[in-house]
């Protein structure tokens, strides 16, 4: 059993170990397993890093995958072995001398292994461990070895398997798990509450000082109603020379749809969105379910798209944003509250925005999703607010503002920045959505912290 750990908050901590499940990178020293992605033939496979073992081991039935068995040498004088748990005794009577391994691009090593019954493939022990060559950091999951050109190359630690979960369980709903799962292997850490006064220190949003900065900015967060500023960048549709309105009819809808149609065409009437139109244009509406269950309105303007003139503006470059962080510490991220809509429509354009249904005929005074140049222009437009502070201390890409500093007393000043912006622009914020003054988030697909940048397993594994 390890050591007893305190944990404050016990949210904090799981998501911390998530984290590190995700990113194989342990803030701690006690960290799990670690692999090193190897090339034996012309298959790869995962090779166990284990400083505790006194020799280099690889499996039976890898060694029979591996298509080895003609290479497999009887010792001369056999030994016997303990396995981890000190009990256990095996006999070491074959070996493979020099199988070439590649760790890396030009960096293949002959390794000599000896045959043992064990789950694991591969174990890399101490005789390779050892070396000059290889330079093993356990505690940050890191490896390089010398490559042909005695150059130091990193070599790739894989991520868990997907299989592999991190989740806070009961007594009761553990063995029910392991009823219904029959999991190969379980780690274990028992968790007991304690009173612990001070937050996590990832999560720095309870600081007096950022506090009284968002009560100062408490508008910003209120829900955007009403007539929309008019600002310098408004969205415009330009048609295609010689096209016509396009024809369609009505979806259909069940009463459920209809009683949602109802409701939210009556709150898009109040919050003066949309009107009531004499268009010649006119697309169908239809609903799409979310991941709660809740009902989508959706516009489908496929039609209305296929004439229109696309924008060419560009949408940033997710890598050239991520490159801007290095050395950051603190990063709170903003979303736009309903941010298409608090986009005008050129006033000459709504009519091109029309949509039918059969509780009336409505067009938009705001930009709704669903037109194929909304993004550029929306991007355009978070450009053009945050154009002198952007790449300095700001990234924006679409609805999703990131703040970014060295120092806690400069992101308070970057973040009051960014706040009078918005008020200026008269913008709205979801607070709901905000993550104020953190040390670890994700953003764009990747995990972010002061130590570095990592895609999400998720991403990886849908790849």
């Amino acid at each position: 059993m390890d050591d007893e750990v305190v944990v404050g908050d016990i949210l904090a901590y799981v998501t911390k170990v998530a984290r590190e499940f995700r990113t194989q990178r342990y803030d701690d020293n006690n960290a799990p397993l670690m692999y090193v992605r190897i090339q034996v033939g012309q298959a790869s496979y995962n090779a166990l890093l284990d400083s505790g073992a006194t020799c280099n081991f690889m499996s039976q039935a890898f060694m029979q995958k591996a298509g080895l068995g003609a290479q497999v040498r009887r010792k001369a004088n056999p030994t016997v072995i303990k396995l981890a748990d000190g009990k256990t005794q095996q006999l070491l009577d074959r070996y493979i001398e020099a199988v070439p391994v590649y760790f890396a691009p030009h960096a293949c090593e002959p390794v000599t292994f000896d045959i043992l019954d064990t789950d694991f493939d591969i174990i890399l022990g101490m005789p390779w461990l050892a070396s000059a060559d290889h330079t093993v950091n356990f505690h940050q999951r890191t490896l390089n070895v010398g490559n042909a050109f005695s150059i130091e190359v990193s070599c790739t630690i894989p991520l868990p398997h997907p299989s592999i979960r991190c989740q806070v369980v009961t007594a009761k709903s553990f063995r029910a798990t392991c009823a219904y799962e029959q999991p190969e292997e379980i780690g274990l850490c028992f968790l007991r509450t304690v009173a612990v006064a001070d937050s996590s220190p990832t999560d720095l949003s309870s600081d007096p000082r950022v506090v009284r900065l968002l009560d100062e900015f408490a508008d910003i967060f209120e829900s955007p109603t009403g007539v929309v500023p008019d600002r310098p960048i408004s969205h415009e549709i330009i048609l295609e020379v010689g096209v016509v309105p396009p024809k369609g009819c009505i979806y259909r809808m069940s009463k459920e749809e209809l009683e949602v149609l109802r409701t939210q065409l009556d709150d898009l009437l109040a919050k003066g969105w949309i009107c009531p139109s004499s268009s010649p244009y006119g697309a169908p509406v239809l609903f799409v379910r979310k991941k709660n269950k809740d009902l989508c309105l959706c516009i489908d303007y496929r039609k209305l798209n296929a004439q229109t003139v696309k924008n060419v503006g560009p949408l940033p470059r997710i890598d050239d944003l991520l490159e801007r962080l290095g050395g950051a510490k603190y990063f709170p991220k903003l979303d736009l509250k309903s941010g298409y809509h608090q986009i005008l429509i050129r006033l000459n354009d709504c009519y091109k925005t029309a949509f039918k249904t059969r509780y009336g005929h409505f067009e938009w005074v705001v930009m709704p999703f669903g037109l194929t140049n909304a993004p550029a222009t929306f991007q355009a437009a978070m450009t053009n607010e945050f154009r002198a502070i952007l790449d300095r201390f700001v990234l924006v890409y679409l609805d999703d503002i990131l703040v970014y500093s060295r120092t806690l007393e400069n992101h308070l000043e970057h973040l009051q920045r960014v706040l009078e912006t918005l008020r200026r622009a008269k913008y709205k914020s979801n607070r709901d959505k905000c993550e104020f003054v953190r040390q670890e988030l994700e953003y764009l697909g990747h995990f972010v912290t002061p130590e570095g940048i990592s895609p999400l397993s998720e991403k990886i594994q849908a790849i």
